[in-house]
């Protein structure tokens, strides 16, 4: 160890001591300590945790944020944990994995749950430890704690975590930052102390150099000493600077020799004494002052990185990285494996160093280039080091499970933080040649691992190199960006990238290389926002332009959005003549790819649910067993489900309720993952709510009345308990397409639970889930639910014998939806038909009938499904007629036949319920009971 190792902490005593102090306080949580750049806090901090030990206060490592592995507050509580148990971090690095991967998988709401239960698990484990004794963790260089966009969010949730503390204590220090007015709004006076570092004077800087002398055994001269004292202005770095120098024997010349009085007017050309200062480390002539450069811009490094960074020995780098040590501007970090440079001396060293002996950046480029290749074959060697660790884990015995979990993500993030540098470099060194192969990274992680918070920090590294990107280049950066947009969950996020795309698309030539994908991705992001018209828009257009430069490999895809924004806007056959368009273009390519095979299933997967809305059931199960077929070629088991699934769903609507549970379970047992396979799993037990529901239904042909009609209520509860778990899943994962229909439905379920339990409470939640299926539908432009949960509320309150609202909701229905009323006929049917009801109940048989001879023929044309079936309605409606007296009877029917004349079914029932008339009027008149 060397003399400079041995340095005792000197000056600042009062600021030590204060700290000491206050720390012992009860009441306190915070320190904030404040100074501008080389003004003495980290050694502060060292020596402040030198004393804390002594006292035994439990005190932890110094965690230094001037590391690039410091992106959010949750990285810097990683680094607390490491200083607490084990276990704790263990279990911290494996729970914060799963946060990070359910951050574009969660809906905002349950992200943020999610989140606040993790900073419960790490304020709990403070709290545990910091029961035996006090405990003082210490936070150096805060001001580059996170990206500057959520800097204000980190240090709110920072300030929450301190004031869940029950005997620990966090001392921050840095420069200037806004931490300092949200810690003084968050903390009352006796919770928080400030302290402010500013310049020695210069009897302080006297008193501060004799110390060094004394620690060091040498001694300055009394003439250098005065220099120093007058040029550093105070600074305790540049007093760091003259001693360490003096020490080395290494002191520049014009300072031992130029006259006090004349330094002034040189250092005045040079930049100053801090300039000259570090100017002065490339005058050190050995592999520490290549170690010095390299560090300002590549850091933290281990032995290994010096070695191959600059091409020497193993044996030489372990010995550099030792003597590195020993000087000043050179900090331990990472627990001692890694060093990096003082961040003011980095500042310092790319202010005025490179700027003179690399005015035009070959050498730095040189440095990245080797750095990006090295970088790059590490990241290699990391995958397959995580690749045996997974593979330990699933054959390794439960005792070492945990165990490897948290070495694998270990390996992840080490990995994380290689490919940050990797591509770095690789853009410094050259940005165009460097972009590509960012894309290239970038797009197979946001494709393949879908890490989203990670490809976020590589987007902000590529922007860094905006300005040095071809035209080409940045639109496709752009681009970039707005898939990202699509992916999170952030609605505020979509809008302004819509905004930003239709910005840049009118700044395009016609002839733009990109425009086809601008439209694509305007139409992704149209469609996230659920503006269907718009979405279609932008994906026709997207779509003309990959049929005119005829890629054939392209247009599958995009003509199947196409279709597939035709059927959310009901238009069933624009939707199967883009489906087919779609297929007919990936049928002339000769050898499909595992990506288009996936698109070619989906197609005939979509061609299936169209033909069975249809009732063309032989047709739909083709397209169904085609589809498994296909996702079966390319092992991809759990897309298999989707085809289940809409075959459940047409086999619900044709009442084959035994083969949809199959289907279903079958579906299910394909997803063995919640996080990963929600949204198949969301729409399993949605359509298994349904099936079960519907199959609930006692069959009683003596009933007249919907009202009367009764569940079997052990299949109700089932259907509860499965559409309850549909809506978790949806509001857990943010699966906004799905939550009208699985609102409405639910409330549907409770409803009749309620009303046949004379359960109140049942029924009033099936109101409010019914009304939030209304305005949810409005929300996210569902147009269907949205009449179904109108409908839904007439029909709740008929239930209720609440009748003077209903034709307020059959008016809102014409008024609002009129131009839906032949697309949704089921709805306006059933409205109509409930209208119908009320009037029955009330003996006005005369505009019953009429309501019901305008509304059966519309639930006719659909032909509804479930207890909503034409079926089901004819014969309530049969059931009705008999209550009525005969001649009453055959008056109706033949007011019905009249205006079901162009109904032949119809007409053919009228004639069918006329001659059963007749015959009960043989046997015994009837009446309306």
């Amino acid at each position: 160890m060397s003399e400079l190792d041995k340095l005792e902490f000197v000056g600042r005593e009062e600021h030590l001591n204060r700290i000491i102090s206050h720390v012992q306080e009860p009441n306190l949580h915070v320190v904030l300590v404040e100074g501008r750049g080389g003004i003495g806090k980290t050694w502060l901090l060292r020596a402040l945790q030198s004393r804390l030990n002594q006292v035994e206060i439990g005190t932890s490592e110094i965690i230094d944020c001037d590391m690039p592995v410091f992106k959010d507050a949750e990285d810097l509580c990683t680094q607390i944990a490491k200083q607490l148990y084990d276990y704790t971090y263990k279990e911290w690095l494996l729970q914060l994995r799963q946060l990070r991967e359910d951050e574009n998988r969660l809906s905002r709401i349950a992200y943020e749950q999610e989140r606040r239960q993790l900073e419960k698990f790490l304020v709990d484990e403070i709290n545990r430890k910091s029961s035996q004794q006090r405990l003082v963790f210490i936070i150096d260089t805060v001001e580059k704690l996170g990206q500057e966009e959520v800097r204000e969010e980190i240090w709110k949730y920072i300030s929450d975590l301190c004031h869940q503390l029950d005997n620990a204590v966090f001392i921050f220090a840095g420069r200037p930052s806004i931490a300092r007015q949200i810690l003084e709004k968050s903390f009352k006076e006796e919770e928080l102390t400030y302290l402010e570092l500013n310049e020695f004077t210069h009897e302080d800087v006297q008193t501060y150099i004799l110390s060094k002398e004394e620690q060091l055994h040498f001694t300055l001269g009394q003439e250098l000493a005065k220099k120093i004292i007058i040029l550093s202005g105070g600074s305790p770095i540049m007093i760091e600077f003259g001693v360490e120098y003096a020490y080395r024997e290494v002191i520049p010349d014009w300072l031992e020799s130029e006259d006090i009085e004349t330094i002034p007017d040189r250092l005045q050309k040079t930049g100053g004494f801090e300039a000259e200062m570090v100017r002065h480390i490339t005058q050190l002539q050995t592999s520490m002052d290549r170690l010095t450069l390299l560090l300002s811009r590549i850091y933290p490094l281990d032995i290994s990185d010096i070695a191959n960074l600059l091409e020497i020995s193993i044996e030489d780098a372990q010995r550099l990285f030792i003597d590195a040590q020993s000087y000043f501007f050179i900090k331990p970090v990472m627990g001692g494996y890694q060093i990096a440079l003082h961040d003011i001396v980095r500042d310092l060293v790319e202010k005025y160093v490179w700027t003179d002996i690399d005015p035009d950046e070959e050498w730095r480029k040189r440095d990245s280039r080797i750095a990006a290749k090295y970088f790059e074959q590490k990241d290699y060697q990391l995958g397959p080091d995580k690749r045996v660790l997974e593979i330990q884990r699933h054959s390794d015995n439960s005792d070492k499970f945990t165990n490897i979990e948290f070495l694998i993500e270990e390996a992840k993030q080490h990995r994380e933080f290689n490919t940050r540098r990797w591509l770095w470099n690789a853009l410094y060194a050259d940005p165009i040649i460097g972009f590509e192969t960012w894309r290239e990274v970038t797009d197979r992680i946001r494709r393949q691992a879908k890490k989203f918070s990670f490809v976020k920090q590589l987007v902000t590294i590529a922007k860094e190199f905006e300005k040095d990107l071809n035209p080409d280049q940045k639109s496709e950066l752009i681009i970039f960006d707005s898939k990202i947009a699509h992916d999170l969950q952030d609605k505020s996020k979509t809008e302004n990238e819509v905004r930003k795309l239709e910005v840049m698309l009118s700044e395009q030539s016609s002839n733009s290389s990109h425009q086809a994908d601008i439209y694509n991705v305007l139409g992704m992001l149209n469609t996230k926002l659920h503006l269907y018209d718009e979405a279609l828009k932008y994906q026709q257009k997207c779509l003309a332009l990959v049929q005119g430069k005829k890629l054939s490999s392209a247009i599958p895809a995009v003509a199947n959005q196409v279709g597939y924004l035709y059927r959310q806007l009901n238009n069933f056959q624009e939707a199967e003549k883009y489906y087919k368009l779609g297929w007919d273009a990936a049928m002339e390519v000769d050898t499909p790819n595992k990506g288009l095979t996936l698109v070619m299933a989906s197609i005939q997967n979509n061609l299936g649910f169209l033909y069975g809305r249809e009732k063309d059931y032989v047709k739909a199960e083709q397209c169904f067993k085609a589809a498994i077929d296909m996702w079966s070629s390319v092992e991809s088991e759990r897309e298999i489900a989707h085809a289940e699934i809409a075959s459940a769903t047409i086999s619900i609507d044709n009442g084959n309720y035994i083969k949809a549970k199959q289907l279903l379970e079958r579906a299910l047992s394909r997803c063995d993952n919640k996080e990963n396979d929600n949204r198949i799993l969301c729409r399993a037990y949605f359509q298994l709510g349904l099936n079960q529901w519907f199959s609930a239904e006692v069959v009683n042909e003596a009933v007249w009345d919907v009202t009367q009609v009764e569940w079997d209520l052990n299949l109700l509860s089932l259907a509860q308990d499965a559409l309850e778990e549909s809506l978790k899943l949806a509001e857990k994962y943010g699966i906004e397409e799905e939550l009208p229909g699985i609102l409405h439905q639910t409330a549907s379920v409770y409803w009749h639970l309620g009303f046949q339990r004379c359960d109140r409470t049942l029924q009033e939640q099936a109101l409010k889930f019914n009304e939030r299926s209304y305005q949810t539908s409005l929300e996210y432009n569902d147009t269907r639910y949205a009449i179904d949960s109108l409908v839904g509320k007439a029909e709740f309150d008929y239930y209720a014998k609440a009748y003077n609202r209903i034709s307020d909701y059959a008016r809102e229905l014409s008024d609002r939806f009129q131009s839906y009323q032949n697309i949704h006929t089921l709805y306006f049917g059933r409205i109509l038909r409930i209208e119908g009801d009320v009037a029955f109940q009330q003996a006005n048989y005369d505009f019953a009938f009429s309501k019901y001879a305008q509304g059966i023929p519309k639930i006719f044309q659909h032909g509804g499904f479930g207890p909503y079936s034409i079926k089901h309605e004819l014969n309530l409606l049969q059931k009705k007629i008999e209550r009525l007296p005969i001649e009453l009877s055959k008056t109706l029917i033949q007011q019905l036949k009249s205006q079901w004349k162009d109904h032949k079914a119809l007409k053919e029932w009228c004639d069918q319920q006329m001659f059963l008339t007749r015959i009960r009027a043989t046997k015994q008149p009837s009446s309306h009971a």
